[in-house]
């Protein structure tokens, strides 16, 4: 890019920024100990990251929902209201994996009780997507049923690799990539759609903040078909406009170490460093990737400022929260100082020396 395209920058006094921050994140129960050995990988590298594949080619076998089938199957009615949402919502072109899988699902009821007692844990629903099963907490049915439901619109697998591809996660022979984002996504889209209907298992609260935030960046329409088709891939050479791709798969593997590890309890003083670290990374990556977004796709607009680049900013800073409270544990993540150093950054990319100069001694 032109280094001259964004001459006319004005120097931006940052000490407002804050403002537009969200609230914290509040943890109300922590998990189990955490294993004392564990730690993030700090010189990530592609190669410590599973390969991924593209997703297969999917063939439609129905064109519509077999109404009166499903009717007679466990949770029929349940089953039914979320087929017709997605319907009303979600382009049909998005919907091969949700057709060829609801028509075809399964559906058992189990009692979590003792596995959550046991394993410390609050599961209340899953899918198995070798049986294309969802199970449900038989006294609960209604807190996970459109997060399961959106699973299994969202899955395909790759036989010939032994490889699940669910939503943005993919899974293969028990190492997996993109959890913790498919997820946090699946969550946000359960409670977009069916919130109003009944009441959701909250759930997954950091990680449906960040996907939400990451589907500011990418936008709606195309997070949507790259999620309904498993095309994780996909998202990823999108984000390659904006980000170097090792950035891209440390950002989700660190989301996925942050899905795993946020609620662990009785932290070392390196295990917390790790996860506040992680935490800051992610927070990095959303703001740099916008700006850089931001600044790309303007690269014409020769009136284009520090405060427009700080004011699309504003919707991600809406939702990016300032600290996360889990267990005993409060994660300071965002200030002005992280703020100001990144959005820096990512405008000396775009500036010559002159004007780097000037930005740093203004700022």
């Amino acid at each position: 890019m032109n280094e001259n395209k964004h001459s006319n920058w004005q120097p931006y006094k940052f000490i407002k920024i804050l403002k537009y921050l969200s609230y914290g994140i509040v943890y109300y129960a922590s998990r189990s100990s955490i294993n004392i050995n564990y730690k993030l990988r700090k010189d990530f590298k592609l190669e410590h990251v599973n390969t991924l594949s593209l997703p297969i080619s999917a063939v439609r076998k129905f064109d519509k929902i077999n109404e009166e089938e499903i009717l007679q199957k466990q949770f029929g009615p349940l089953i039914m209201e979320f087929v017709n949402v997605i319907i009303d919502n979600i382009p049909n072109t998005y919907l091969t994996l949700f057709f060829n899988n609801l028509n075809t699902l399964n559906s058992l009821t189990k009692d979590f009780d003792l596995d959550n007692l046991l394993l410390n844990q609050h599961v209340q629903g899953e899918y198995l997507a070798n049986d294309n099963t969802i199970v449900l907490s038989k006294d609960n049915c209604c807190l996970t049923i459109d997060h399961e439901l959106l699973h299994a619109s969202t899955t395909i697998i790759d036989k010939s690799n032994s490889i699940i591809l669910c939503g943005f996660q993919q899974i293969n022979k028990g190492r997996q990539i993109g959890e913790g984002l498919n997820e946090g996504y699946t969550q946000y889209l359960a409670e977009k759609y069916f919130g109003d209907k009944h009441k959701l298992l909250h759930a997954y609260l950091y990680e449906k903040r960040v996907a939400e935030i990451l589907e500011i960046i990418v936008g709606e329409d195309l997070m949507k078909a790259l999620y309904f088709n498993a095309n994780l891939m996909g998202l990823i050479e999108y984000l390659k406009q904006y980000n170097q791709e090792e950035e891209i798969y440390k950002f989700i593997r660190t989301l996925d170490f942050l899905n795993k590890h946020l609620e662990d309890k009785h932290l070392t003083e390196s295990s917390f460093k790790i996860i506040f670290e992680s935490l800051q990374y992610i927070n990095i990556f959303l703001i740099k990737t916008s700006l850089r977004k931001k600044i790309v796709n303007n690269s014409l607009n020769e009136q284009m400022d520090v405060f427009d680049l700080i004011y699309s900013l504003i919707p991600i800073l809406n939702l990016l929260p300032a600290n996360i409270t889990s267990g005993n544990y409060k994660y300071e993540i965002v200030d002005n100082k992280l703020l100001n150093e990144n959005i820096l950054a990512v405008m000396s990319e775009y500036t010559n020396e002159k004007q780097k100069k000037s930005l740093i001694k203004e700022i």
